[in-house]
Formats: C-alpha cells, structure tokens, sequence
C-alpha cells in the first residue's frame, strides 16, 4: 500500500514499504496538513528558499530516532550550525551523520531507498527516488519558468532549453517512467503556465501525477492558482497515466 498526503505548496508525505518520506515541507503559517509517521523517516528538501525549506524539520530529529535528511548543498551550507558541536547555536540539533548531502548526478542508498539527484532550473535538486519497485519523482523547482508575457522570445527559448536540459540529465540516467511524479503548475507566470507539466508527462510515462507549486499569494490568489494547476486538459498525456487533485491540506489518496 501506498499513501500520498498534500501538506502545503510543494509538500508531500509518502507511506511506501513500511518507511515515511516527506519532501520539501513548508508549514507557511501553520497550514501544513497533518501526517503520520510509519517506520524510518526521509526528508527531502530540494534547496533553501522558505517556500520548500522550513526549519521546523530540525525539530523532528529530537522527537524520532534515525531521522535522515537527504538536502541540496544550499541547504547543507544553512543547516551547517546546527550540525556543529562547537556552534553558539542553542536550538535543535542534528548529528552530521543523519544529513546526506547531493549535488545532481550523486546518489545515496540504504536498505530502503535509493536516491537520485538531478539538476533543477532553479536552485538545488530535484530527485528520483526508488523504493518498494516504484520509482518517484518530485521536481523541486523544476520546470520551464517561461513568464511568457513578460518575457523576450530569446529568453523563453532559453527557459525552455535549459528544462529540457535538466530532462535529458534524468532520462540519460536510465529513467523514462515514473509511478509517482510531483510536478509545479504554477499560473503566477502568466500565459501557457503548464507548458513545463506538459513537456514532462511527454516525455516521461507518468502513472501518478499531482501538480504542486500554487499556494503562494493570499487566499484569493491560491484559490485562482489552485484551480488553475489542476485544469488537467491543459496538460495531461491522454494516452498515458492519472492526475490527482490534492489540494486541501492533509488530504491523501491511497493505493494497493
């Protein structure tokens, strides 16, 4: 059984083979649905932006035995303090043990998962992760950020030569078929705002895919952007996979 949960924006929890990975949590204000915690505990978090980064996951290491942290080098470089024995740091702490630091093309293995970095046209990692024979992708900050309306035809070749770049990283390193992906779908940026979903779903064979991305702005604002990431005809394979509208935090979907 497989259970995925919405906690906020970018984040998500998965119960997979009896462990709990949580990617790029964000409680934004306390709005982060809740989650359960089954058997060891991942945290994936993509680069330091507060919107993917919340320092509150520091916390969770004092609370659970063996919580591993799988973090960009960004992040690696801010949470370095609470890392430290010798810091004047007074909060949380986390043993340097428990924090797998990746830069895109490294990897990271156990006897549960095994995890792979890529590139992001942002900031940090989007990751691939294998556990229990499916493989998950989320993207981070990933995606082709055209700003269409605002932006030179020069500059939207370029944003989206530099997406499919970061794909051909991901499909050079032997991946075409995902059976969980968490993609942006953001409308902030304007006209054919799904165009980097839309790309993806084509060019990877996507089982399960729930958009992220669109919880930045005020209430009026996230409802807009809520509706608009999951207008699946804009951008679904119609030959290929299911789309799920997660969007009310702790909400879950659950799979045998």
């Amino acid at each position: 059984m497989t259970e995925v949960t919405y906690l906020w924006h970018d984040g998500f929890s998965v119960h997979k083979s009896g462990c709990t990975l949580v990617f790029d949590y964000w409680r934004a204000g306390g709005n982060a649905g809740a989650f359960h915690i089954k058997g060891p505990l991942y945290v994936f978090i993509s680069h330091f932006h507060k919107d993917h980064y919340d320092p509150a996951v520091v916390e969770w290491a004092s609370r659970r035995e063996g919580v591993r942290y799988i973090v960009s080098r960004d992040v690696w470089l801010r949470m370095r303090h609470i890392m430290s024995p010798t810091s004047i740091y007074n909060g949380p702490r986390v043993h340097p043990g428990q924090v797998i630091c990746l830069t895109p093309g490294q990897s990271f293995a156990d006897e549960h998962i095994r995890v792979s970095a890529f590139p992001s046209t942002d900031v940090g990692n989007s990751y691939v992760v294998q556990i229990g024979g499916d493989t998950i992708f989320h993207a981070g900050d990933l995606n082709a950020w055209i700003w269409k309306d605002e932006s030179t035809e020069q500059e939207i070749e370029k944003s989206l030569s530099d997406f499919n770049g970061c794909l051909d990283k991901i499909q050079e390193a032997g991946f075409s078929k995902f059976d969980y992906a968490f993609f942006p779908v953001d409308s902030r940026i304007g006209s054919d705002y799904f165009m980097g979903a839309r790309i993806f779903v084509r060019r990877f064979k996507v089982s399960r895919f729930f958009p992220m991305h669109f919880a930045l702005g005020d209430e009026a604002e996230r409802n807009i952007r809520r509706a608009d990431a999951i207008r699946f005809d804009n951008y679904r394979n119609p030959d290929f996979g299911e789309y799920f509208a997660l969007t009310d935090p702790g909400q879950s979907v659950r799979f045998d």
